[in-house]
């Protein structure tokens, strides 16, 4: 293992241990019952129209109609009479790569895992980190996340994204130097370009991080790319196929794998939004954290960057996300499971928390219902990423992270803009809305 990842990762697990010795929840807390909200529980089915969630040591303890709960006596009743209750949402492709500063790492992936949660996305898949520190930090924050009393979204979090390896004994080196360190997933990068890995190099890297219990996403652009990391067994495509329509053959593999598709369709838009100033720059759900987003604002906004979001490459963009958009209802009619993600948290203008619910309605102007789009952004992204016995959806033993809304986002899905509360381990973040 990296000497540095190694000693690092020993320094941060005894400081973990110590803060969970003294922040662990306690297994005797009183129970709240949130009552006669409309309830969508994420897996698709129609949602209770007045509903009782029952919350216990951080979990949720029965979820029902009212009339099918017995409340428990000494539970603490909350009235929601007229709120639409929702899992968390979980952000399946994520980043934390925004904050450039020279603050402690900690400090700055905290926040940014704050922010995300502050706009109702209370779990995100780190899809790539960009420095062994990162990693490794991230790494104790996830497991950290279990024992004390969380105030930012969970964390699932991959090394640095491989790429360019040239042998199968380097690429599984490599997945054992992230496995070590405390990485829960592999981040691969196949870009269709001449110094990509070689099918038999991410064979093996597949190989090695299956035998070590990771799962492993890819980067991709092509469907002949994605052709060959399905047959090489990859367990999640982590991007849009771009340049031609999915075929039958890929569905097949999708489905016969049980692989999930993330479709990261804001990660294209932010290719050229920018040619001008976009509207929703001035959007109020978008301005009430603007105190995080204020340096990229003023880059994004910046002639240079205008002229750059111009250039015939980032104009290509536009094509590409329009065949984006086609596959994705091409593999959402097909059954192919979809994940919610926006890849956001790395680039400039790709906003962490706002993001994820744009990404939630170009997945509706795509053409999935707003139920479809619902559950990939819930138990559809915590089953791609292998967390669908934790967050996702809301059945007794999972972690009662909600996302409380003022309206029904099953008739709009723009409805998921209007929070009411949010909620990580049965308590409601303070300072949300």
């Amino acid at each position: 293992m990296n000497p540095f990842l190694k000693s690092l990762a020993s320094s941060l697990l005894i400081l973990v241990s110590c803060f969970q010795g003294l922040n662990a929840q306690t297994s005797d807390e009183a129970s709240v019952a949130l009552i006669g909200a409309r309830l969508f529980d994420g897996t698709g089915r129609a949602p209770h129209e007045q509903s009782v969630l029952v919350i216990r040591n951080g979990r949720v303890e029965m979820v029902g109609a009212i009339g099918d709960v017995n409340i428990p006596d000494d539970a603490e009743r909350i009235d929601l009479s007229g709120k639409t209750i929702l899992p968390g949402l979980v952000n399946a492709h994520g980043h934390l790569n925004e904050d450039q500063s020279d603050r402690p790492i900690r400090t700055k992936l905290a926040e940014q895992l704050r922010l995300y949660a502050d706009y109702g996305v209370t779990t995100v898949v780190v899809l790539g980190v960009f420095s062994d520190e990162e990693l490794v930090v991230g790494a104790s924050l996830n497991k950290e996340q279990e024992e004390i009393d969380l105030d930012r979204a969970r964390v699932y979090v991959a090394g640095d994204s491989l790429q360019n390896l040239g042998t199968a004994e380097e690429a599984r080196m490599r997945v054992n130097d992230y496995a070590n360190a405390g990485a829960n997933l592999v981040k691969i990068h196949i870009t269709g370009g001449p110094n990509d890995m070689t099918p038999e190099v991410y064979g093996a890297l597949i190989d090695q991080a299956h035998s070590r219990g990771l799962r492993v996403a890819s980067h991709l652009y092509y469907l002949e790319d994605a052709h060959g990391l399905l047959d090489a067994g990859v367990d999640v495509i982590a991007h849009s196929v771009r340049d031609q329509a999915a075929d039958n053959l890929l569905i097949e593999k999708m489905i016969q794998q049980n692989v999930p598709y993330i479709p990261t369709l804001t990660r294209d838009l932010a290719r050229f939004v920018y040619e001008t100033r976009p509207d929703f720059l001035e959007d109020p759900f978008f301005l009430r954290r603007v105190s995080a987003y204020q340096g990229d604002i003023d880059i994004v906004t910046g002639a240079d960057y205008q002229a750059t979001s111009r250039s015939p490459q980032r104009q290509a963009d536009k094509e590409g996300l329009a065949q984006g958009n086609r596959n994705l209802k091409t593999l959402s009619d097909a059954g192919v499971l979809i994940a919610m993600g926006s890849d956001s948290g790395t680039n400039q203008g790709q906003w962490q928390g706002y993001f994820e619910h744009t990404e939630l309605e170009m997945m509706v102007e795509a053409g999935m219902s707003t139920t479809q789009a619902l559950v990939a952004a819930t138990s559809g992204a915590a089953a791609a990423m292998g967390l669908d016995q934790h967050v996702g959806v809301l059945q007794p033993g999972r972690w009662a992270d909600l996302l409380i809304l003022d309206a029904n986002p099953i008739e709009d899905i723009r409805a998921t803009r209007e929070i009411h509360s949010v909620w990580i381990a049965g308590t409601p973040l303070s300072g949300v809305p």
